[in-house]
């Protein structure tokens, strides 16, 4: 099943602070929901992390490793990334792709998130509709906790998905 997110997110704060949040790993990770350890993995030639998520989704509690590779980086205003990982016994897994792109406004930074992720296993027999419903919630989460970094409080819903 395949899952995709694409969000856009007004925050008060220039690219440059932005970005400084973007790359301090430690940081952002405390922001992420569900993300309980980081660790960079030692790869010559590449940034790349491994991280222990945990979540529920419906009946299914799931703890999952990811691979996460930074494959590009233009400061101050393209991230992206590819993951894939597993649950310890291999039941679900997942790949995909994440961007984020800063573009300066009036009065702060847009932050335009785009994900696709493909979900196999246990997981992928909820559907897509829980799938996309938990995603959004998460998203939701993730974006109050970046608002608060910049002293900001959150504003509506922030989802706007796509099939």
């Amino acid at each position: 099943m395949l899952v995709k997110l694409e969000e856009r997110l007004h925050l008060d704060a220039s690219a440059h602070d932005i970005w400084k949040l973007l790359r301090d790993t430690p940081r952002l990770t405390g922001l992420l929901p569900g993300v309980e350890s980081v660790a960079v993995l030692d790869e010559p030639g590449a940034e790349a992390y491994v991280a222990t998520v945990n979540d529920k989704i419906g009946p299914f509690k799931v703890t999952m490793k990811l691979q996460v590779r930074v494959t590009e980086a233009l400061e101050p205003t393209i991230l992206k990334a590819s993951l894939k990982g597993a649950d310890s016994l291999s039941q679900n897994r997942m790949t995909g792709f994440l961007q984020v792109a800063l573009s300066p406004e009036d009065l702060g930074t847009e932050m335009h998130f785009e994900a696709s992720v493909e979900i196999l296993g246990k997981l992928a027999t909820l559907g897509a509709v829980p799938m996309r419903r938990r995603t959004t919630q998460l998203f939701g989460e993730f974006a109050r906790n970046i608002q608060g970094q910049f002293g900001q409080l959150p504003q509506g819903q922030f989802a706007k998905e796509s099939s």
